[in-house]
């Protein structure tokens, strides 16, 4: 039993959806006051926080997932290369870029404050955009270093 708890732990996707949940969740808290919610009741705020951290793993888990796919290879980040983080972060940023523009202009769920600075042009929140610049390389090193 040992054994198989111990093959599980080390699953690189647990790994990936660990820290990346951990460091999301702590993003998300932070930019609180750039956002705008439906509710300013504290349920609200935390639910929207979790609720979105938990679609930031899933953002992390399929840009992990396709790149191990492109690459073939899902132990890819033990030897990352430019191409591969490079990839991972596209794969992120882009479907970040697509739901911001779904979430905030086309189904309202939420909205920038006056403090979130926004990129030209494309009209998205920069805080989002660098959230999937900055920590998915620290996941993955994260990551490389709780497995080795």
């Amino acid at each position: 039993m040992k054994d198989v708890v111990n093959r599980i732990i080390r699953l690189p996707e647990l790994n990936i959806a660990f820290f990346a949940f951990l460091l999301n969740f702590s993003w998300e808290v932070l930019q609180t006051p750039f956002f705008i919610d439906i509710s300013d009741s504290i349920n609200t705020v935390i639910w929207y926080r979790f609720h979105c951290t938990l679609g930031d793993v899933l953002i992390c888990l399929a840009s992990y997932y396709l790149t191990a796919l492109i690459f073939r290879n899902r132990r890819w980040f033990f030897e990352p290369t430019a191409k591969s983080i490079l990839l991972f972060l596209a794969f992120g940023v882009t479907y970040t870029v697509f739901s911001e523009i779904k979430n905030v202009f086309i189904r309202k769920l939420w909205a920038y404050s006056p403090l979130m600075p926004v990129i030209p042009y494309l009209n998205v929140g920069l805080l989002p955009i660098l959230q999937w610049i900055i920590l998915p390389p620290i996941v993955i090193f994260i990551t490389r270093r709780q497995l080795s």
